[in-house]
């Protein structure tokens, strides 16, 4: 199986952070409540987002894992990055894809450097779910909660057509051509979808 480009066919094209606003027709979850100390604040997005992930892998035995990161010329840095998931649990196993893509970082809430985005793309049993999850929320902590291998973390549910993207722990996006299975999770999940967009998920997933 060729992993890269299932991850970037899952959804019609490659997709990139802000799931939820370049793919119309998707859910977005609010997760941690702020206010918080830093680890309160990644449990609670734990609890929630593992409710709403165990629902989308349900029937699966196991994920397709994209991680993806940006990174200097430096080598170090991915060594770290790699140590950190393996303390958190998450082994790279040799069957899987590795690719780059050299450009700019353009996140708003950093400054523009050139480097290179790294991608990896590997299955692990659903198991290591929870794993991952702490590994997404706690991207923005820093050295404050560990371990944090300061990477983006999407979850692929390759037979439902599905892309769970919990970007922080603020929130997570789960998008997909599978509307049946999206419409489910909107139901099953109302307490839990994010207030400020929840008309745009309204007029989607309830019929006029």
């Amino acid at each position: 199986m060729n992993l890269k480009r299932t991850t970037q066919e899952i959804v019609g094209r490659p997709y990139r952070y802000a799931l939820f606003y370049n793919f119309p027709g998707g859910l977005r979850f609010e997760l941690s409540e702020g206010g918080g100390s830093p680890l309160g604040e990644v449990l609670t997005a734990l609890r929630k987002a593992t409710a709403i992930c165990d629902d989308v892998f349900r029937k699966e035995e196991r994920i397709l894992v994209h991680l993806e990161t940006f990174a200097l010329a430096s080598r170090f840095e991915l060594r770290e990055k790699l140590r950190e998931l393996r303390v958190a649990g998450i082994v790279i196993p040799n069957i899987r894809d590795v690719w780059v893509e050299a450009q700019a970082q353009t996140d708003e809430d950093d400054d523009d450097e050139s480097g290179y985005w790294v991608s990896c793309a590997f299955e692990v049993p659903t198991s290591k779910l929870q794993n991952l999850l702490w590994c997404a929320f706690t991207v923005d902590f820093g050295s404050s909660v560990g371990p944090n291998p300061r990477c983006r973390v999407y979850l692929l549910n390759m037979n439902d057509g599905i892309v769970v993207h919990p970007y922080d722990d603020r929130g997570m996006d789960v998008i997909g051509r599978n509307m049946p299975s999206l419409a489910g999770l909107y139901e099953r999940h109302k307490d839990l979808l994010l207030a400020y967009d929840l008309e745009v998920m309204r007029r989607t997933f309830t019929s006029a």
